[in-house]
Protein backbone atom coordinates (compact mmCIF):
# COMPACT_ATOMS: atom_id res chain seq x y z
CA UNK A 1 0.00 0.00 0.00
CA UNK A 2 1.56 3.44 -1.01
CA UNK A 3 0.81 6.50 0.85
CA UNK A 4 0.02 9.76 -0.64
CA UNK A 5 3.06 12.27 -0.76
CA UNK A 6 1.10 14.86 0.82
CA UNK A 7 -0.23 12.87 3.96
CA UNK A 8 3.67 11.97 4.52
CA UNK A 9 4.87 15.75 4.98
CA UNK A 10 1.66 16.79 7.00
CA UNK A 11 2.64 14.19 9.33
CA UNK A 12 6.01 14.82 9.18
CA UNK A 13 5.53 18.44 10.52
CA UNK A 14 3.18 17.46 13.23
CA UNK A 15 5.84 14.76 14.77
CA UNK A 16 8.80 17.31 14.33
CA UNK A 17 6.75 19.91 16.50
CA UNK A 18 5.68 17.13 18.76
CA UNK A 19 9.34 16.83 19.38
CA UNK A 20 10.51 20.58 19.38
CA UNK A 21 8.22 20.29 22.65
CA UNK A 22 9.63 17.51 24.02
CA UNK A 23 13.24 18.84 23.96
CA UNK A 24 11.46 22.10 25.50
CA UNK A 25 9.82 20.26 28.56
CA UNK A 26 13.27 18.07 28.99
CA UNK A 27 15.47 20.82 28.68
CA UNK A 28 13.03 22.44 31.23
CA UNK A 29 12.82 19.80 33.47
CA UNK A 30 17.08 18.84 33.83
CA UNK A 31 17.06 22.23 34.75
CA UNK A 32 15.14 23.75 37.49
CA UNK A 33 15.69 26.68 38.99
CA UNK A 34 14.39 27.08 42.44
CA UNK A 35 13.01 30.63 43.03
CA UNK A 36 13.99 31.43 46.51
CA UNK A 37 12.32 34.28 47.90
CA UNK A 38 14.45 37.76 48.28
CA UNK A 39 15.83 38.00 52.09
CA UNK A 40 15.54 41.69 53.26
CA UNK A 41 19.23 42.71 54.35
CA UNK A 42 18.69 43.40 58.05
CA UNK A 43 19.75 46.78 59.68
CA UNK A 44 23.59 45.87 61.45
CA UNK A 45 23.07 47.59 65.18
CA UNK A 46 26.06 49.00 66.48
CA UNK A 47 25.93 48.59 70.16
CA UNK A 48 27.36 51.00 72.46
CA UNK A 49 30.12 49.79 74.01
CA UNK A 50 29.75 49.79 78.20
CA UNK A 51 31.73 51.90 80.39
CA UNK A 52 34.02 49.54 82.86
CA UNK A 53 32.24 49.51 86.13
CA UNK A 54 34.15 51.17 89.20
CA UNK A 55 34.82 48.73 91.47
CA UNK A 56 33.39 49.65 95.08
CA UNK A 57 35.37 50.66 97.44
CA UNK A 58 34.93 48.22 100.38
CA UNK A 59 34.74 49.76 103.48
CA UNK A 60 37.43 50.75 105.64
CA UNK A 61 37.41 48.80 108.85
CA UNK A 62 39.30 50.45 111.50
CA UNK A 63 39.18 47.85 113.83
CA UNK A 64 40.95 45.04 111.39
CA UNK A 65 43.47 47.38 110.63
CA UNK A 66 44.88 47.92 114.66
CA UNK A 67 44.34 44.41 115.14
CA UNK A 68 46.97 43.87 112.58
CA UNK A 69 49.24 47.07 113.88
CA UNK A 70 48.61 45.69 117.28
CA UNK A 71 49.82 42.14 116.01
CA UNK A 72 53.30 43.84 114.35
CA UNK A 73 54.88 44.09 118.32
CA UNK A 74 55.60 40.46 118.78
CA UNK A 75 56.36 38.06 115.95
CA UNK A 76 53.79 34.78 116.44
CA UNK A 77 51.14 36.94 117.55
CA UNK A 78 47.76 35.29 117.35
CA UNK A 79 44.74 37.49 115.89
CA UNK A 80 41.08 36.60 115.61
CA UNK A 81 39.15 39.20 113.25
CA UNK A 82 35.90 37.70 114.83
CA UNK A 83 36.31 39.94 118.09
CA UNK A 84 39.31 41.86 117.07
CA UNK A 85 41.38 40.42 119.51
CA UNK A 86 45.10 39.68 119.38
CA UNK A 87 46.98 37.13 121.83
CA UNK A 88 50.39 37.10 122.49
CA UNK A 89 52.65 34.79 124.18
CA UNK A 90 55.09 37.21 125.69
CA UNK A 91 57.71 34.65 127.36
CA UNK A 92 54.82 33.27 129.21
CA UNK A 93 53.20 35.76 130.21
CA UNK A 94 50.05 35.84 128.01
CA UNK A 95 48.25 38.88 127.46
CA UNK A 96 45.38 39.71 125.17
CA UNK A 97 44.18 42.90 123.28
CA UNK A 98 40.78 43.56 122.07
CA UNK A 99 39.36 46.74 120.12
CA UNK A 100 36.11 47.84 119.95
CA UNK A 101 34.32 51.03 118.34
CA UNK A 102 33.38 53.86 120.03
CA UNK A 103 32.23 56.23 117.17
CA UNK A 104 32.94 57.22 113.70
CA UNK A 105 32.21 60.32 112.48
CA UNK A 106 34.26 63.27 110.44
CA UNK A 107 35.49 65.40 113.82
CA UNK A 108 37.66 67.84 111.37
CA UNK A 109 34.83 68.06 108.84
CA UNK A 110 37.58 67.14 106.08
CA UNK A 111 34.98 64.42 104.63
CA UNK A 112 36.65 61.71 105.94
CA UNK A 113 35.47 59.15 108.27
CA UNK A 114 37.65 59.39 111.88
CA UNK A 115 36.87 57.10 115.11
CA UNK A 116 37.08 56.84 118.61
CA UNK A 117 38.34 53.54 119.90
CA UNK A 118 38.49 51.40 122.52
CA UNK A 119 41.62 49.47 123.36
CA UNK A 120 41.66 46.90 126.29
CA UNK A 121 44.35 44.69 127.38
CA UNK A 122 44.22 42.07 129.83
CA UNK A 123 47.10 40.21 131.14
CA UNK A 124 47.66 37.34 133.55
CA UNK A 125 46.01 37.28 137.64
CA UNK A 126 44.41 40.64 135.92
CA UNK A 127 47.37 42.85 137.70
CA UNK A 128 50.20 42.74 135.39
CA UNK A 129 52.01 45.19 133.14
CA UNK A 130 49.92 44.12 130.73
CA UNK A 131 46.32 44.97 132.22
CA UNK A 132 45.76 48.13 130.97
CA UNK A 133 43.45 50.38 128.63
CA UNK A 134 42.87 53.47 126.67
CA UNK A 135 40.51 55.20 124.40
CA UNK A 136 41.83 56.58 120.97
CA UNK A 137 40.83 59.27 119.15
CA UNK A 138 41.75 58.36 115.44
CA UNK A 139 41.74 61.48 112.79
CA UNK A 140 42.14 59.58 109.11
CA UNK A 141 43.92 60.69 105.81
CA UNK A 142 42.68 60.08 102.14
CA UNK A 143 44.55 56.76 102.10
CA UNK A 144 43.09 55.04 105.43
CA UNK A 145 46.16 56.00 107.52
CA UNK A 146 45.92 57.51 111.03
CA UNK A 147 47.10 60.80 110.29
CA UNK A 148 45.98 62.31 114.73
CA UNK A 149 46.01 59.72 117.26
CA UNK A 150 45.33 60.96 120.29
CA UNK A 151 45.32 58.50 123.88
CA UNK A 152 43.61 58.82 126.81
CA UNK A 153 44.21 56.18 129.69
CA UNK A 154 41.09 54.75 131.56
CA UNK A 155 42.97 51.89 133.46
CA UNK A 156 46.47 50.38 133.93
CA UNK A 157 47.69 49.11 138.02
CA UNK A 158 48.77 52.24 139.14
CA UNK A 159 47.61 54.83 136.33
CA UNK A 160 46.65 58.40 138.51
CA UNK A 161 43.07 57.92 137.81
CA UNK A 162 40.45 54.93 136.53
CA UNK A 163 37.62 55.97 133.88
CA UNK A 164 34.57 54.18 133.34
CA UNK A 165 30.94 55.32 133.27
CA UNK A 166 31.88 56.01 129.62
CA UNK A 167 29.15 57.45 127.17
CA UNK A 168 29.76 59.06 123.42
CA UNK A 169 26.39 61.12 122.40
CA UNK A 170 26.43 64.77 120.39
CA UNK A 171 30.05 64.91 119.97
CA UNK A 172 31.27 64.72 123.41
CA UNK A 173 32.69 61.91 125.31
CA UNK A 174 31.51 61.91 129.01
CA UNK A 175 33.46 59.83 131.59
CA UNK A 176 33.74 59.78 135.51
CA UNK A 177 37.77 59.69 136.36
CA UNK A 178 38.36 58.54 139.86
CA UNK A 179 41.79 58.46 141.88
CA UNK A 180 43.26 54.53 141.67
CA UNK A 181 43.50 52.92 145.15
CA UNK A 182 47.06 51.70 144.20
CA UNK A 183 48.35 55.25 143.90
CA UNK A 184 46.10 57.73 146.19
CA UNK A 185 45.21 55.10 148.87
CA UNK A 186 43.28 56.85 151.51
CA UNK A 187 43.86 56.96 154.86
CA UNK A 188 41.48 56.15 158.19
CA UNK A 189 38.88 55.39 156.11
CA UNK A 190 39.00 57.98 153.71
CA UNK A 191 37.13 57.70 150.28
CA UNK A 192 38.29 58.21 146.70
CA UNK A 193 37.82 61.08 145.04
CA UNK A 194 35.58 61.04 141.84
CA UNK A 195 35.44 64.02 138.90
CA UNK A 196 32.96 64.19 135.94
CA UNK A 197 35.02 64.49 132.23
CA UNK A 198 33.47 65.67 128.71
CA UNK A 199 36.07 65.46 125.87
CA UNK A 200 35.34 67.08 122.46
CA UNK A 201 37.14 67.16 119.53
CA UNK A 202 37.75 71.25 118.30
CA UNK A 203 40.22 73.09 117.06
CA UNK A 204 42.33 70.31 115.38
CA UNK A 205 42.67 68.65 118.78
CA UNK A 206 41.15 66.70 121.35
CA UNK A 207 40.33 68.47 125.12
CA UNK A 208 38.45 67.92 128.08
CA UNK A 209 35.81 70.92 128.50
CA UNK A 210 37.12 72.37 131.70
CA UNK A 211 40.61 72.32 130.67
CA UNK A 212 39.39 75.07 127.74
CA UNK A 213 37.43 77.08 130.72
CA UNK A 214 39.05 76.69 133.71
CA UNK A 215 42.92 77.13 132.67
CA UNK A 216 45.26 79.66 132.27
CA UNK A 217 47.28 77.94 129.76
CA UNK A 218 44.51 77.31 127.40
CA UNK A 219 44.45 81.65 126.78
CA UNK A 220 47.73 80.93 125.01
CA UNK A 221 46.22 80.05 121.67
CA UNK A 222 47.82 78.43 118.79
CA UNK A 223 50.72 77.45 121.24
CA UNK A 224 54.23 77.93 120.24
CA UNK A 225 57.69 78.20 122.01
CA UNK A 226 60.15 79.20 118.91
CA UNK A 227 60.54 82.76 117.08
CA UNK A 228 61.07 80.72 113.81
CA UNK A 229 59.39 78.61 112.23
CA UNK A 230 58.96 75.09 113.43
CA UNK A 231 56.70 72.09 113.24
CA UNK A 232 54.14 71.84 115.60
CA UNK A 233 51.83 68.72 116.86
CA UNK A 234 49.14 68.76 119.50
CA UNK A 235 47.81 66.13 121.47
CA UNK A 236 46.03 65.39 125.38
CA UNK A 237 48.23 64.52 128.60
CA UNK A 238 46.77 60.66 129.10
CA UNK A 239 46.95 61.71 132.93
CA UNK A 240 45.43 64.95 133.71
CA UNK A 241 43.78 65.51 130.20
CA UNK A 242 45.54 69.14 129.75
CA UNK A 243 47.08 70.42 125.95
CA UNK A 244 50.64 68.69 125.45
CA UNK A 245 52.25 70.58 122.57
CA UNK A 246 55.25 68.76 120.52
CA UNK A 247 57.71 71.07 118.72
CA UNK A 248 60.90 70.88 116.74
CA UNK A 249 63.00 73.84 115.65
CA UNK A 250 65.88 73.47 113.27
CA UNK A 251 68.81 76.30 112.51
CA UNK A 252 71.97 75.91 111.41
CA UNK A 253 73.58 72.83 113.29
CA UNK A 254 70.73 73.07 116.35
CA UNK A 255 68.05 71.03 116.47
CA UNK A 256 66.02 71.39 119.35
CA UNK A 257 62.72 69.57 120.56
CA UNK A 258 60.46 70.61 122.82
CA UNK A 259 57.47 69.55 124.76
CA UNK A 260 55.18 71.48 126.95
CA UNK A 261 51.82 71.21 129.00
CA UNK A 262 49.92 72.30 132.30
CA UNK A 263 47.22 73.43 133.43
CA UNK A 264 48.02 76.79 135.06
CA UNK A 265 51.67 75.92 135.60
CA UNK A 266 53.82 75.40 132.87
CA UNK A 267 56.47 72.67 132.67
CA UNK A 268 58.85 72.61 129.38
CA UNK A 269 61.65 69.79 128.73
CA UNK A 270 63.82 71.17 126.11
CA UNK A 271 66.28 68.68 124.08
CA UNK A 272 69.15 68.84 122.06
CA UNK A 273 71.31 66.07 121.47
CA UNK A 274 75.54 66.14 119.39
CA UNK A 275 77.92 63.80 118.65
CA UNK A 276 81.07 63.30 120.68
CA UNK A 277 82.86 60.23 122.50
CA UNK A 278 85.00 62.20 124.78
CA UNK A 279 84.53 63.36 128.64
CA UNK A 280 86.01 66.98 128.57
CA UNK A 281 83.84 69.02 131.16
CA UNK A 282 84.93 72.32 129.17
CA UNK A 283 83.87 71.34 126.23
CA UNK A 284 80.38 69.77 127.46
CA UNK A 285 80.35 73.49 129.74
CA UNK A 286 81.18 75.33 126.30
CA UNK A 287 78.56 73.26 124.63
CA UNK A 288 75.66 73.55 127.26
CA UNK A 289 76.21 77.54 127.24
CA UNK A 290 75.93 78.03 123.41
CA UNK A 291 72.53 75.33 123.39
CA UNK A 292 70.96 78.14 126.42
CA UNK A 293 72.58 81.03 124.04
CA UNK A 294 70.29 79.58 121.66
CA UNK A 295 67.65 79.32 123.80
CA UNK A 296 67.67 82.76 124.77
CA UNK A 297 67.83 84.25 121.12
CA UNK A 298 64.97 82.01 119.58
CA UNK A 299 62.13 81.11 121.94
CA UNK A 300 59.70 83.39 123.71
CA UNK A 301 60.98 82.81 127.27
CA UNK A 302 64.32 85.17 126.58
CA UNK A 303 64.11 86.49 130.08
CA UNK A 304 63.57 83.14 132.05
CA UNK A 305 66.38 81.63 129.95
CA UNK A 306 68.51 84.22 130.94
CA UNK A 307 68.53 83.78 134.18
CA UNK A 308 69.10 80.38 133.93
CA UNK A 309 71.89 80.48 131.46
CA UNK A 310 73.22 82.89 134.20
CA UNK A 311 72.62 80.21 136.78
CA UNK A 312 74.75 78.14 134.68
CA UNK A 313 77.70 80.11 134.22
CA UNK A 314 78.10 80.94 138.23
CA UNK A 315 77.44 77.48 139.49
CA UNK A 316 77.38 73.78 138.25
CA UNK A 317 74.43 72.94 135.98
CA UNK A 318 71.84 71.52 138.82
CA UNK A 319 70.58 67.90 138.34
CA UNK A 320 67.66 69.28 141.11
CA UNK A 321 65.55 71.81 140.53
CA UNK A 322 66.81 74.99 141.48
CA UNK A 323 64.92 78.35 141.41
CA UNK A 324 66.10 81.10 138.97
CA UNK A 325 64.05 83.75 138.42
CA UNK A 326 60.93 83.69 138.30
CA UNK A 327 61.05 79.27 137.31
CA UNK A 328 62.79 76.26 138.50
CA UNK A 329 64.68 74.47 136.39
CA UNK A 330 67.14 71.56 135.98
CA UNK A 331 70.15 70.62 133.56
CA UNK A 332 70.60 66.53 132.57
CA UNK A 333 73.42 65.19 130.74
CA UNK A 334 73.33 62.33 128.86
CA UNK A 335 76.26 60.51 127.16
CA UNK A 336 76.11 56.87 125.25
CA UNK A 337 77.30 55.61 122.34
CA UNK A 338 78.95 58.83 121.15
CA UNK A 339 76.17 61.25 121.39
CA UNK A 340 75.40 63.73 124.24
CA UNK A 341 71.89 64.37 125.16
CA UNK A 342 71.40 68.00 127.22
CA UNK A 343 68.04 67.93 128.21
CA UNK A 344 66.75 70.84 130.10
CA UNK A 345 63.18 70.88 132.37
CA UNK A 346 61.86 74.26 133.13
CA UNK A 347 58.59 74.59 135.44
CA UNK A 348 56.56 77.65 135.71
CA UNK A 349 54.19 78.11 138.79
CA UNK A 350 51.57 80.46 139.02
CA UNK A 351 49.03 78.26 141.05
CA UNK A 352 50.48 76.33 144.22
CA UNK A 353 46.91 74.57 144.27
CA UNK A 354 47.95 72.37 141.31
CA UNK A 355 51.51 70.64 142.21
CA UNK A 356 49.61 67.35 141.66
CA UNK A 357 47.94 64.93 139.08
CA UNK A 358 44.79 65.06 141.15
CA UNK A 359 44.88 68.51 141.61
CA UNK A 360 45.68 69.23 137.82
CA UNK A 361 42.40 67.14 136.69
CA UNK A 362 40.11 68.81 138.95
CA UNK A 363 41.51 72.35 137.81
CA UNK A 364 42.17 73.73 141.71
Amino acid sequence: MFIKSNDLNGKRLINNGMLFLLLISIFACGNPEKSEPVKEKKKTVRKEKEPDSIPEKKAFDILRFLVLEEAKSEKGAKVDFKDYSVSFKNDGDRYQVNFSQIAAEDFNKDGLTDYIVWRNSEGMLGGSGNTNSSIFYLLMDQKDRIAQRHEILTYAPFSYNILDNIDYKNGKLKATATQNFRTYMPEDGGELQSTDLSFVYKDGNVYEESYLSDCELAKWKNKRLFKGNSEVSRSIDMHNYTETVFEKYTSGEFEVSAEYSGCDNLTLILERSFSYRGKDPKFLSEKRNSFLEFLKKNTILSKELEAIQKYCLENEAPEKMTEAGNVSFLFQTNQEKGKVTFRLIIEQEKNPNQSENWEITTRR
